[in-house]
């Protein structure tokens, strides 16, 4: 029976390896795996550019951080260019090999009034690292404005600190030639801090330090988190300081640009590899790694793998021993200069992890080996979600692990949302739910519950129009165009499509909304045009088509009259939107204020004592331990896509005055006031849409 067992573990592994599509070679020379063993710290491959590829800074508030970068730019024979903000990206970053966004920069993301332009911006940043850019960020006071960072599993909180301290292996590398430029003693501020994902393969170049005075609480705050940290994303990079160098840390920006430069090395033995390379060879050279797994190659690799773990596999029964056996075949992983057979024994490790009740381990290394190797992400999230799931009769399950399959599992399926691939969303949280139906708390399990209800309808959608594409449907465009617009809300990619479709009514609606009419008659005019739209549509399609109706009233609404506004207002009643809630808790002393975005929600205090629990939506929330609670994972606590446009309060509970306002930024501002002596229960409600 043992030998039966292995047998068949050695068949799913090789089955899932020789399965996988599109995998070449990428240049990995011997030299540099043998350089790699002789440096304790793992390298992020180097970001190559061409000739006439530019550096983008991006100055914000600081003119003279982009003169800064200039003169190394001209130093390095780099191309340069400045913008004053983010508004006047080009939706075309193709030329850029790196943009720079300086100091509070960032803001644009957060307090730009209009939020379709600041979700175009975000989207042309992800594109462009996901070509092979590099995408640095300096800091904004306490991290504000940079929700959407996490993207690249980058989060940023408000606490501040004086010093920083060399890392050693790295810190090195990033100063190397501007050593006679750097403070002494180490003071520089970090305006907020940084915590970077622990399933992102990840540098640390410079972390903030301690002071050596024991009475400096400010610069005890997180002492040892990063300085300045970069991550692999895709085919390029992302990087972030929370060092603002209009504030005291200007000496850094010449480091920073002339390491650009360089290639962005992490490691020393890449320092001085030649990075400028022909234009046509930078689809390879910003690649992911790998070498080519051929049938033979993986053979040889499985064989391996049997000699040495054959026995350890058939005999492995309890969550510690599969977690040893995990462990066991990293390391050998890890010492193997055979890229193959690293590749076979990362993935099996991976399964064991998943079986030793260490979902997060197999997450972290399955993601580290999607940035070395080329295979199928998703069919490999599958299986480890197919592990979860066999293991879900065992009613002793691992608290934390069944916490890490719902908090990983939303990510991915997010993930896979904002790439328009709902189906495989689906799948993934249909198997999470399985997997921790007997042991999740009900508000985990409801978690599950809900994004999987979201985004089922979208899933349907997604696939009736392949199947309708597969079978030469009519109009492709429209159909297609229809589906990003109306269903997935996606009207920079849904629009064109239905311009250049065949539908004469969808044609001509799609033309005038891509015109961008400022005029308010205009947009009132393209309003009623898509309400009355949405009268011949059903399910999603006929939703989006009113949310379309909604942008557009909104956008005309400020620049009406004050005898039309009531009546636009009632127009935008009329539409119907599905509708959410968020039900507030506490009990209150003092006066408070909340700021709620999409993003999360910040509890600012007046006087009195901060409450020690609010609950959103049931969800546990403690102020005085996070002032900022994250509208995401296993903290989310209302639907990803709710509207913040037009809100309603409905208070149920409470002495005090509670109050409700939308500032210009679009957040959703509550005001509380208990004017009495001691505190009291309140309990109010927010009405969104959908």
């Amino acid at each position: 029976m043992p030998i039966r067992i292995v047998l068949i573990a050695a068949c799913l592994v090789l089955t899932c390896i020789t399965s996988v599509p599109g995998l070449s070679i990428f240049g990995f020379s011997r030299s540099s795996v043998f350089a790699a063993e002789q440096e304790p710290k793992p390298q992020l491959r180097l970001q190559y550019r061409s000739q006439n590829q530019t550096l983008l800074y991006v100055a914000g508030p600081g003119q003279a951080e982009a003169d800064k970068a200039k003169t190394i730019c001209d130093e390095q024979n780099l191309p340069f260019k400045s913008i004053a903000t983010l508004e006047s990206l080009p939706l075309d970053c193709s030329s850029e090999h790196a943009i720079i966004i300086g100091s509070n920069a960032i803001d644009f993301l957060g307090w730009h009034k209009d939020k379709t332009r600041t979700a175009e911006v975000f989207q042309t940043l992800e594109s462009f690292v996901a070509r092979g850019g590099h995408l640095f960020f300096f800091g904004s006071f306490n991290g504000r404005n940079s929700e959407q960072l996490q993207t690249f599993g980058i989060q940023t909180t408000h606490y501040h600190n004086d010093y920083f301290e060399k890392v050693p292996g790295r810190t090195e590398v990033l100063f190397k030639g501007y050593e006679s430029t750097i403070p002494s003693p180490p003071l520089v501020h970090s305006f907020g801090n940084v915590i970077v994902a622990e399933d992102r393969e990840s540098a640390v170049m410079l972390k903030r330090g301690k002071s050596g005075d024991p009475d400096n609480r400010k610069a005890e705050h997180d002492p040892d988190s990063p300085a300045l940290v970069t991550v692999a994303y895709k085919r390029g990079r992302v990087s972030y300081s929370p060092i603002e160098p209009q504030s005291g840390g200007m000496w850094l920006v010449p480091i920073v640009v002339n390491w650009i430069a360089l290639g962005a090395p992490t490691n020393a033995n890449q320092i001085h590899e030649k990075v400028v390379v022909p234009e046509s060879m930078l689809p390879t050279k910003n690649s992911t790694r790998g070498p080519n797994l051929t049938r033979n190659d993986l053979q040889e690799a499985q064989a391996r793998f049997q000699a040495l773990f054959a026995t350890e596999v058939a005999s492995s029964r309890t969550p510690k021993q599969h977690q040893s056996l995990a462990q066991k075949i990293v390391d050998e992983a890890t010492a193997s200069t055979n890229l193959v057979e690293r590749y076979v024994f990362l993935r099996v490790a991976c399964q064991q992890f998943a079986k030793g009740e260490q979902f997060a381990r197999a997450a972290a290394v399955l993601s580290n080996l999607s940035n070395e190797y080329q295979f199928d992400l998703h069919h490999a999230r599958l299986r480890l979600l197919k592990v979860a799931e066999e293991l879900a009769s065992n009613d002793k399950s691992d608290t934390n692990n069944v916490q890490d399959i719902v908090e990983i599992t939303l990510a991915w399926a997010n993930e896979s949302a904002k790439r328009h691939q709902y189906v495989n969303a689906t799948k993934m949280l249909s198997l999470a739910k399985s997997a921790v139906a007997n042991a999740a708390p009900q508000k985990l399990s409801r978690l599950l519950a809900n994004r999987l209800d979201e985004l089922q309808p979208i899933a349907v959608s997604e696939a009736s129009i392949k199947s309708e594409l597969e079978s030469s449907a009519d109009d492709p465009k429209t159909r297609v165009g229809k589906f990003f617009a109306l269903t997935c809300g996606d009207w920079q990619k849904g629009l064109p499509l239905i311009s250049d479709g065949a539908d004469p009514s969808f044609q001509s609606l799609a033309k005038k909304d891509l015109a961008s009419p400022e005029n308010s008659e205009t947009q009132l005019e393209l309003a009623e045009a898509w309400q009355a739209t949405s009268e011949n549509l059903t399910g999603t399609e006929a939703i989006g088509a009113k949310k379309r109706a909604r942008h557009w009233y909104l956008a005309a609404l400020p620049r009406r009259p004050g005898s039309e506004r009531e009546q636009i207002e009632s127009q935008i009643s009329t539409l119907d939107l599905p509708k959410t809630s968020l039900t507030i808790e506490l009990e209150l002393e003092g006066a408070a204020r909340m700021e709620i975005t999409a993003e999360g929600i910040r509890w600012i205090h007046h006087y009195g004592s901060v409450p020690s629990d609010v609950k959103l939506n049931d969800v546990p929330w403690i102020p005085a331990d996070v002032p900022y609670y994250q509208n995401s994972g296993v903290t989310r606590f209302m639907p990803v896509e709710t509207s913040l446009q037009m809100p309603q309060l409905e208070k149920t509970k409470g002495r005090g005055l509670v109050t409700l306002e939308r500032n210009e930024d679009g957040q959703v501002i509550v005001n509380l006031n208990d004017v009495s002596a001691g505190s009291d229960q309140y309990q109010f409600t927010i009405v969104l849409t959908r």
